[in-house]
Formats: structure tokens, sequence, C-alpha cells
């Protein structure tokens, strides 16, 4: 992020639309990334949760909501850093207040 590390964009020309476009295209590769960092290993708990279910266990949701619920305020951690990184940092909105 210090590549985009300004207090204000101006936004009258050409260059200064490829200075947002390239921020955006960041913020677009980096929550595909972040999406497939989370779900690669659901997809090798499954296993686990099948056999659980095929032998008459716990319910497949008994496993999977106390997890959900503890993410919430990780995930809300890191939606509060990347807003005030892409939004003060890069200088989407270069006033913290209104």
């Amino acid at each position: 992020m210090t590549l985009f590390l300004r207090t204000e964009l101006h936004k009258n020309t050409a260059r200064d639309g490829g200075v947002y476009l390239g921020a955006l295209f960041f913020c677009c590769n980096d929550d595909y990334v972040q999406w497939i960092l989370r779900t690669c290993p659901q997809y090798y708990e499954a296993s686990s949760l099948y056999k659980q279910r095929d032998f008459l266990f716990f319910l497949a949701w008994a496993y999977a909501l106390p997890t959900w619920i503890l993410k919430i305020p990780i995930t809300l951690v890191e939606v509060c850093i990347w807003v005030c990184m892409t939004h003060y940092v890069v200088g989407f909105d270069a006033v913290s207040g209104r």
C-alpha cells in the first residue's frame, strides 16, 4: 500500500484516473486472493464432515456454526483496516470525518 501513499489525489487528467484504476485493480486482485485462501481449507474439511454425517455423529452445522461465529470479529477488524487503507491512504476520501 505504500505505493499509493498520498493524502490527496487529483481528479483532473487521464493519468489521475489511471491511479484510481490501479488501486481498484489491486483491491480486486487482493479480494480474489483472500477468497482463495479462505475457501481452500473448507474443501479439506468437507471430507471429515461427510464422514461424520455418514456415521450419524453431529450434524455439519454443529461444526460450521461456531467457526463461522468466531470469524465475525476477525472479519470486522480486517474490513476496518481495509477501509482505512483504501479510503485514507490511497486518497479516495481525503477527509477522515464528515
